[in-house]
């Protein structure tokens, strides 16, 4: 294994290993709406891009067309993504989050964020700024698509 090998997967398990020290109280949050995995993946897939159609939710997350329909419908029910028309093509069925699907964002990144200013407030001003210019950095290729 190469030094940028070995650099990466130390990346990888101290991530899972900070994510992982929140999990209990961010599922107790998503248990709370009673979602299942597919459908927090469908629905932070739709959060993440702003809206999207359901071909794309299923191309992008491997899911055939009518287990992603199936997924999208039951976050509907549940108030976290709406329906509306493309004003492009009226054919297609945009899908975007809803206020109440932003509430459970919001809760969630409270939760993450309480856990995470822990964290932080260990780390010095300089440390902190270096942080963000490298969540910058990697957020860059996102906003290109």
């Amino acid at each position: 294994m190469n030094e940028r090998s070995r650099v990466l997967s130390e990346i990888g398990a101290l991530q899972f290993k900070l994510l992982a020290s929140g999990l209990p109280e961010q599922t107790s949050s998503l248990l709370d709406y009673d979602l299942t995995v597919q459908q927090i993946r469908v629905f932070a897939f739709i959060w993440a891009r702003g809206g999207t159609s359901i071909s794309k939710v299923g191309d992008a997350l491997g899911i055939r067309p009518n287990v992603a329909t199936g997924i999208v419908q039951r976050l509907v029910d549940r108030g976290l993504i709406e329906r509306h028309e493309d004003p492009d093509d009226r054919r297609v069925r945009m899908l975007a989050v809803t206020d109440r699907g932003v509430d459970l964002v919001a809760d969630l990144s409270g939760i993450i964020l309480a856990k995470a200013r822990q964290l932080l407030d260990r780390l010095s001003d300089e440390q902190l700024r270096e942080m963000r210019d490298l969540f910058a950095a990697m957020e860059r290729p996102l906003e290109r698509g």
